[in-house]
């Protein structure tokens, strides 16, 4: 099932005076309290704008118009390329896309056994992810532990176009790092030139809650932002955390975050393609840990959309997390709550929406499959339904008469396809035929079952890989700068 198109009726719990408040609120935490700048050149950037800034403390305060006039050259609008040029997502145009969760540390086996990560886990996420018809971008799912940390960002660059033909991560941790990955992304687009203008990666620069901009990662984002690369900026709040316990107080703090660094990006290189976002949550007071899968962060989600339509600025959201340990009830109330009100909210880009659990610290292969089904119900839901002479079926219904049945119309075969979503790793016989199939081992069946058999439909030009391999080899042996 292909990306979808939301219903024109969205999920917006804020009104348009409300999220006007929000903006005010930032402006005003953006030019009083200011946002902390720990890397040299986003503070050039930024006080070359005309931003204000205390050398003591780091501290960058951004006045309004220098804000707006930085993030009005965000483009509205732009591509995030696939390899092969048929799983091409587009933001900004109105469509939901769905990704797999990203950068697990450890991982639920087939067995059920959860352990750490390694490579060829991450490799056989990347082609469940590819087989999936309902996922959209092949995510880092994990996180491959056993590959020396020097190359280990490298290493799941290669593996992930190898092994998919949708969507892929990058990296942008660093400067020298996030140019070793442009580097191997150019290999595979044909050059710098032709990166720049098919962008094949997608980056995270995440804000550091509360209110800072980390050396490393803000220097990725400018790099990123040079080479014209789309990058996503997601802080993490922790309403009574790491933010304000009010949901409208984290938008605040959030927002202030999400537009500094989209700022940053634009004075390096207006027209960078950015992406408003947030992952974040509340925070369970109980055991201090973030409720990723509680239903706040639908409302947080929505909040961060309608921030981002404001901006003029296409967002990237979270769903489908959970903080259950198993894919279990728990696992899938909390994913399917927050996936659909994300979907819904028209959120273009929903990150975390299959495989995750405990708090996407575990990538699990059967979790991954049961929400590929999951993903497919809620793009069904925003699919909406179609009401026209056709649809409305008078003649149909009158052919029928009272005593008529609709299976054997030609009209049922023409439109049941299409009407209705089956997920095949739901059951819905009767108890006379159910075999007490246990839905998480059938679902690990299925990913053994793809694992045996996928390959993905247009390799990786062999010359291409080995050039990959032996740059990757290269930078392994140069000293850590």
């Amino acid at each position: 099932m292909a990306s979808v198109i939301p219903m024109e009726v969205r999920l917006e719990p804020f009104s348009r005076d409300e999220i006007g408040e929000i903006h005010d609120a930032t402006v005003r935490v953006l030019e009083g309290t200011g946002v902390k700048v720990l890397e040299d050149e986003a503070v050039r950037l930024l006080t070359g704008a005309g931003a204000g800034y205390d050398t003591g403390t780091r501290v960058v305060r951004i006045p309004e118009r220098v804000l707006m006039d930085s993030i009005s050259a965000a483009p509205s609008r732009f591509k995030l390329c696939s390899r092969d040029g048929k799983h091409d997502l587009s933001f900004g145009e109105g469509k939901v896309h769905l990704s797999s969760m990203g950068t697990a540390v450890q991982v639920e086996g087939l067995d059920g056994v959860v352990r750490p990560s390694t490579a060829k886990d991450l490799e056989d996420f990347l082609r469940l992810t590819d087989a999936l018809p309902n996922i959209d971008h092949s995510s880092w799912a994990c996180w491959p532990r056993d590959v020396p940390e020097r190359i280990a960002p490298l290493e799941a660059i290669r593996l992930s176009f190898v092994h998919s033909n949708k969507t892929v991560d990058g990296w942008n941790w660093g400067t020298v790092a996030t140019e070793e990955s442009l580097e191997l992304a150019s290999m595979v687009a044909g050059g710098r030139d032709a990166l720049a203008e098919r962008p094949l990666v997608l980056g995270f620069a995440n804000p550091v809650s509360p209110l800072t901009l980390s050396k490393e990662s803000t220097e990725g984002l400018i790099s990123y932002a040079r080479a014209g690369q789309p990058c996503v900026y997601p802080p993490e709040c922790m309403a009574g955390g790491t933010s304000p316990a009010t949901i409208a107080g984290l938008l605040v703090q959030q927002n202030a975050e999400v537009l500094a660094s989209i700022a940053v990006a634009q004075l390096a290189n207006p027209g960078a393609p950015s992406i408003y976002s947030s992952v974040s949550g509340t925070m369970d007071m109980r055991t201090g840990a973030i409720a990723l899968g509680g239903p706040e962060v639908g409302l947080i989600m929505a909040g961060t959309a309608q921030l981002a339509r404001r901006y003029k600025v296409p967002c990237r959201g979270t769903g489908g997390n959970t903080e259950s340990m198993l894919p279990d009830y728990q696992a899938g109330a909390e994913a399917a709550n927050t996936l659909l009100m994300a979907g819904l909210s028209g959120i273009d880009f929903v990150y975390d929406a299959a495989g995750s659990i405990e708090s996407s610290l575990t990538a699990s292969f059967a979790k991954m499959v049961l929400d590929d089904a999951l993903c497919g119900s809620v793009k069904r839901v925003l699919s909406g339904v179609e009401v026209d002479e056709e649809s409305l079926a008078v003649e149909v219904i009158g052919s029928a008469g009272p005593r008529g049945a609709f299976l054997s119309h030609p009209h049922t075969l023409k439109h049941f396809r299409r009407e209705a979503f089956v997920p095949p790793q739901f059951w819905r016989g009767p108890r006379s035929a159910w075999a007490s199939e246990d839905i998480v081992e059938k679902a690990r069946e299925r990913a053994r079952e793809i694992l045996r058999e996928h390959e993905v439909a247009v390799p990786l030009d062999p010359e291409v890989e080995r050039r990959m391999a032996a740059y990757i080899k290269s930078v392994s042996k140069k000293p850590r700068a």
